[in-house]
């Protein structure tokens, strides 16, 4: 387990972006990021690739993204059944989770923790029913966001799917990056925003990682 670090609001750094090669096709950068995801290669160059595709590329860009997360809620330490997935994502991103053997062997939330949550708790696609009260939330953490100085990490479902669990840090600048597919749990009361279930930080250290 490992606890997150805030970092400095307008810190500043060096980084070198490379991007995608202009002549390379949307499908040839598709199948690039593709199997960068499959092989673990996700540190570097897949995020110019990425925005290439966003920027040139949208139909790909969708199914990528719709790819990476469904992958993430099928291997991750929730698993979800392939037929609610049909319903929100592309076909596309479906025909490469067949190709991974995905979408085949999996037939329902199960957790993976061995009794439950890591550390107990309820799981984030439940956390709706208890509103309201005081709980401890684990979930898959799928897709994040930043306003100004609040961050929201998205459990199970990316945003805008109003099916998904938040949670809110409030004032923390920025966060050091979390890999999607972590578990992220964290502790206090629930509230319904627009619907949608979240639990409301201003301490980014009451937020506990597991890989």
């Amino acid at each position: 387990m490992l606890l997150l670090v805030a970092s400095a609001v307008g810190a500043c750094s060096s980084t070198t972006t490379t991007r995608a090669n202009s002549t390379q096709s949307c499908v040839e950068v598709l199948a690039t990021v593709v199997a960068r995801e499959r092989t673990g290669d996700t540190a570097g160059r897949i995020n110019a690739e990425l925005d290439w595709l966003s920027a040139n590329c949208p139909t790909q860009y969708d199914i990528a993204t719709d790819y990476f997360a469904a992958r993430v809620s099928l291997t991750g330490p929730y698993a979800t059944d392939c037929a609610d997935l049909s319903s929100r994502v592309r076909e596309e991103a479906l025909e490469l989770l067949r190709d991974d053997g995905l979408c085949d062997s999996v037939t329902g939330w199960v957790p993976s923790w061995e009794g439950g949550q890591p550390g107990g708790g309820i799981p984030w696609n439940h956390a709706s029913e208890y509103a309201g009260t005081v709980q401890r939330v684990c979930g898959p953490l799928v897709s994040d966001g930043q306003s100004e100085d609040d961050v929201f990490l998205d459990l199970g479902l990316s945003y805008p799917d109003p099916g998904r669990f938040t949670i809110v840090v409030w004032d923390v600048g920025a966060l050091e990056p979390i890999a999607y597919g972590s578990t992220l749990c964290t502790s206090g009361r629930i509230v319904l925003y627009n619907a949608v279930p979240q639990i409301q930080l201003r301490d980014p250290g009451k937020i506990e990682i597991y890989y």
